[in-house]
Parts: structure tokens; C-alpha cells; sequence
């Protein structure tokens, strides 16, 4: 995929494959990247990354990131940086890649709303899923469209999930709906295995394309696909089991929609590395981070504008 505002795509898409709700394609590369940089998930798992707040007193919409890898540090849009370290919760707003050694302020937003203050436990750590997928979208237009995440939808888009799940939580943790749903979830993720000249994953659920994410290495893809399952899984669990109708043809058609979305290319933060190609209009939203003319991530959604037709033959 090249970084100008034709969004050339180089990759195959894979039939589907569904369990439960859950439709995935898989999308195939032949061309080989052998990039250095870190994930998130597996530098703060190795102690390769720290994460803390920029003051005593804090700052809901900033964290302070510090890479203590040599390697260049990928952090992805709506993951979520959970412990009782921090005031509250927060969920990251853009896709972004950090220098080796050194240190940044990391763009966030609150997903924990009735918390501003940290319990006695002293742990930092990143949550198994990212922010449900209806929420990333909106994220995502909001930046478009501001350069900047609206809280306010965002606390919306939370205060939603937790009445469509029936969960209550003291402090309106995100956190919460994910442990609720947990073990059902966990069995759609082990269901979809990549293969290793895989490099991205278009999402569904039931007959309705949900999400487009690209990655630079299959490593990136092993790495981020549980997560990315997750998402689009809080977000189905409303919607009855059926045989999926959606076929190859229906990727290709998003992604033709994608081509034709108002683009616009920005250079990004100085603390951060490489440039963006956000777009948006009135079906899908999205971002391309590239560096050194070379994709590191693409993410794009289609908005939900109507409900999709309930289908004769259910799954299991």
C-alpha cells in the first residue's frame, strides 16, 4: 500500500470465515517487510515501555510514554492503558509511532469516567481488547474532522455499551463490559488463526462489514488480530447468529468505497514519527500512518447507517 492519496493495495482477500456472529477475511500479501518496530502490547509486557501520568495532579486527555527500547515503539488507536497507577482509564486516540529511547505525550481519553484519583495498587498495564468497534469509528471521524477525540461522545458511546450489556460498574470502566463477556468472546478469538503471509483483517458482523486494519508485518497482525476480535465481538452481542452472506466482493466494494472517501494528508506531532492520510464522508472513516513512504498501519470502518436484513440460516 503506498502513502499517496490513491491508497494503492497490495494484498489478496482470503475467503471468509465465520464463528458466531464473527465474520473475518484474512488479507494476504506475497511482499515480505522486515520492519523494527516494537508493538505496545509486547513492550509494556517485557518492561520495554512505561506509562504514567504527566503530573501529580494530571491531565485527563495526556500520559506521558516512555520508550526504553533502541527499536521504534507502535502504539494503535483505542487501546486501552488500564491500572490503579493512573488516575483513570484511558483509551489512546490515534495510532502513532514513538522513537527509540525516548520519551512523549501520549493523546487519550478518559473510559472510566467516575474515577480521577489511584487505589493503593501500583499497576500500569494494557487491556486484552481495544475500544469496541462503534466507538473507534467515531473516534476516528471526530479526529478528521478536529483533530482531536470528542470525550463527551466518547463517555456516550460507553454509557451506551453498559445498557445494551446490562452491566453496572462504580466507576463506568469499560474494563467491566469485557470481563463480563469474557469467556464468550475468548472461544470467537482462538477460532481465527492467521497464517504467516497474512498482514491484515477486514471484520463483520453477520452480514455487515464492520472494519478494515492493516498492519506492516504479520508479526504486527498476530500480535494485534485477539485484540481487534474483541472489539468487534462487544459489539455483537445484540445481534441474532446467521449465516453470513458476505462475500470477497463485498470487501472489494469497501474498499472501492474507501478510494473514493475526501481525504486529507497531514504531517503529524514532532514527538512522533511519520505522516497520516485521514479520511472520511458519509459511509466509512479512517487513517493511514506511513513512514519512510511505507505503511505502518491502516484502519478504516464503515459507519453504521442502517441495520442489515435479518437472513433465513443460522450458525452455531
Amino acid at each position: 500500500m503506498s502513502e499517496n492519496q490513491k491508497l494503492n493495495f497490495n494484498f489478496e482477500v482470503q475467503e471468509p470465515k465465520q464463528k458466531n456472529n464473527i465474520v473475518v477475511f484474512f488479507l494476504k500479501s506475497n511482499d515480505y517487510i522486515n520492519d523494527d518496530l516494537l508493538t505496545f502490547p509486547y513492550a509494556m509486557k517485557n518492561n520495554l515501555a512505561e506509562v504514567k501520568e504527566v503530573s501529580k495532579i494530571g491531565s485527563v486527555k495526556n500520559l506521558i510514554l516512555n520508550n526504553k527500547s533502541k527499536k521504534k515503539l507502535l502504539v494503535l488507536g483505542s487501546e486501552i492503558i488500564i491500572g490503579n497507577k493512573l488516575k483513570q482509564d484511558r483509551v489512546v486516540d490515534e495510532t502513532v509511532v514513538v522513537s527509540g529511547n525516548s520519551t512523549a505525550m501520549l493523546k487519550v481519553s478518559c473510559c472510566e469516567k467516575n474515577r480521577w484519583s489511584p487505589s493503593v495498587s501500583e499497576d500500569i498495564s494494557l487491556s486484552e481488547t481495544l475500544l469496541f468497534s462503534k466507538a473507534r469509528t467515531n473516534n476516528a471521524e471526530d479526529i478528521y474532522n478536529s483533530q482531536k477525540n470528542n470525550q463527551f461522545r466518547v463517555w456516550e458511546d460507553i454509557d451506551e455499551k453498559f445498557e445494551e450489556n446490562e452491566v453496572r460498574s462504580i466507576t463506568n470502566s469499560i474494563e467491566e463490559i469485557y470481563r463480563k463477556r469474557k469467556k464468550n468472546v475468548e472461544e470467537i478469538v482462538k477460532y481465527f488463526q492467521p497464517e504467516d503471509d497474512d498482514i491484515g483483517v477486514v471484520l463483520g458482523i453477520g452480514s455487515r462489514l464492520v472494519s478494515i486494519d492493516v498492519f506492516s508485518s504479520n508479526i504486527h497482525l498476530k500480535e494485534y488480530l485477539p485484540r481487534l476480535i474483541r472489539s468487534v465481538a462487544l459489539d455483537s452481542f445484540k445481534k441474532t447468529g446467521y449465516k453470513t452472506f458476505l462475500k470477497k466482493k463485498d470487501v472489494y466494494k469497501f474498499l472501492r468505497t474507501i478510494e473514493h472517501s475526501d481525504k486529507r494528508i497531514y504531517n503529524i506531532n514532532k514527538e512522533y514519527l511519520g505522516n497520516y492520510i485521514r479520511f472520511n464522508d458519509d459511509l466509512v472513516t479512517g487513517t493511514l500512518l506511513s513512514l519512510d513512504k511505507k505503511m505502518i498501519h491502516f484502519y478504516a470502518s464503515l459507519k453504521e447507517l442502517s441495520t442489515p436484513p435479518d437472513f433465513k440460516s443460522k450458525v452455531a
